[in-house]
């Protein structure tokens, strides 16, 4: 197996916000790495082929909205209705 599928299938497990913290991580280590600035239009084009990889991973599929925004507004209690 290569590396990246294993770190694919190590992510794939992670909960939604902590796949997001992978990301700042990877984000964060391009930048110490000293990697020349790129242009706009590579930013673009990369920013691009990661969303796409995103929607084709679809991270919300097993997610309920309605059972979701019901778990926040659980979670706290709402101003001057407490």
């Amino acid at each position: 197996m290569k590396l990246d599928q294993a770190i694919q299938q190590h992510l794939e497990k992670l909960p939604l916000p902590l796949q997001g913290e992978v990301l700042d991580y990877v984000l964060y280590l391009e930048q110490k790495s000293g990697k020349p600035t790129t242009d706009d239009s590579e930013r673009r084009k990369s920013l691009a082929s990661a969303l796409e990889k995103v929607a084709a991973m679809n991270p919300y599929s097993a997610v309920d909205p309605a059972s979701w925004v019901r778990e926040q507004r659980e979670e706290r209690a709402l101003p001057g209705r407490e």
